[in-house]
């Protein structure tokens, strides 16, 4: 009976010794398939990140809010967006502050700590560190008092190497549809749009336009009135930042007609390099008719006009049939005389 024990007990450590290999075995599987599942997390995790980026350079609020749990009122309010219909003023015009807004917006790029990546119970909650990085304003604000329009500060934005850096923890749970991972604290990326440039000041092409004034054979300047020619021609004094820009405009003539215009002219677009003054000529074959006309300069761009209205009127011409005839025969005296 003691060997019968002492066998049954080796034979019952054989068999736990061949269980704990087994036990031994069976976690290293486990391990794979947990790596497995980690990884295919992250990719998940990670392409969606890349979804927010791409939003939240765009200002493209419904595709941010795809990627979240919910709606982010505190994003909505803040994010600076501007769609087409903004840019045709079909809708109520934007701010420049507002449009400034987005351009810096357009230059947010993103960076991704992988060692920070934290995943839950079977994938189920997880998080990872994220840097999102935009062009620092704050220097080309420093560069100059003020800016021909958004533009020239955007040209000025992409010119300039230095970011503003911000790293957010983001969390991200299962959607609904089971499919991909959301972002679970989406009002933490709203400071991404922390720029301040109240105190950012714009001028127009137009604004650098000291005076304007009309000139030019048959014109009265006391009168404001051209009379008996057929060429206008209008001068634009321009100050000293003009010459720093490249200009761009169209010009016009036009006979107002009450609130009938009759435009004789429409120039196409004119690229004037560095300007100090613009003088502009128009000329046709026949001598304009009596009227109240317009000679303008227009910018597309900001909807801007300037110019000059003014009156033209012609001579009289006193002919009296009668008195040609007798001219006429008086002449002929006067020839058959001398002869």
């Amino acid at each position: 009976m003691h060997k019968r024990f002492i066998s049954i007990v080796l034979v019952l450590a054989n068999v736990l010794t061949l269980a704990s290999c087994q036990v031994y075995d069976k976690p290293d599987e486990t391990d794979a398939s947990k790596e497995t599942k980690t990884s295919a997390v992250k990719e998940e995790v990670f392409d969606t990140i890349e979804k927010i980026g791409n939003a939240l350079a765009e200002c493209n609020l419904e595709k941010f809010t795809e990627n979240c749990v919910a709606s982010s009122r505190e994003m909505e309010r803040k994010m600076p967006v501007v769609t087409e219909e903004d840019d045709d003023y079909k809708t109520p015009r934007i701010t420049d502050e507002w449009r400034l807004m987005n351009l810096i917006a357009s230059s947010i790029t993103y960076e991704i700590d992988e060692g920070s990546f934290k995943g839950g119970f079977w994938g189920s909650k997880c998080s990872v560190d994220v840097t999102f990085s935009y062009k620092d304003y704050r220097r080309v604000k420093m560069s100059k008092n003020e800016f021909l329009g958004p533009a020239e500060f955007n040209t000025l934005l992409r010119d300039t190497a230095e970011t503003v850096d911000e790293t957010y923890t983001l969390q991200f749970v299962k959607g609904e549809s089971g499919r991909h991972y959301v972002l679970s604290n989406p009002d933490d990326l709203v400071s991404v749009y922390n720029y301040d440039v109240s105190d950012v000041k714009f001028f127009k092409q137009f604004d650098m336009v000291k005076r304007c004034y009309l000139e030019g054979e048959g014109y009265d300047k006391k009168t404001d009135t051209y009379k008996d020619t057929n060429s206008f021609t209008i001068v634009f004094e321009l100050d000293n930042r003009a010459e720093n820009y490249t200009w761009s405009y169209i010009y016009a003539v036009v006979l107002e007609n009450g609130s009938d215009w009759t435009y004789l002219y429409t120039s196409k677009t004119i690229i004037d390099k560095n300007p100090t003054e613009i003088r502009i000529t128009y000329t046709q074959d026949e001598k304009f008719e009596d009227g109240f006309y317009a000679f303008f300069i227009y910018d597309q761009t900001n909807k801007q006009l300037v110019g000059q209205e003014f009156h033209v009127k012609n001579t009289p011409q006193d002919t009296v049939p009668g008195d040609a005839s007798d001219a006429s025969d008086a002449s002929a005296e006067t020839t058959a005389e001398t002869t």
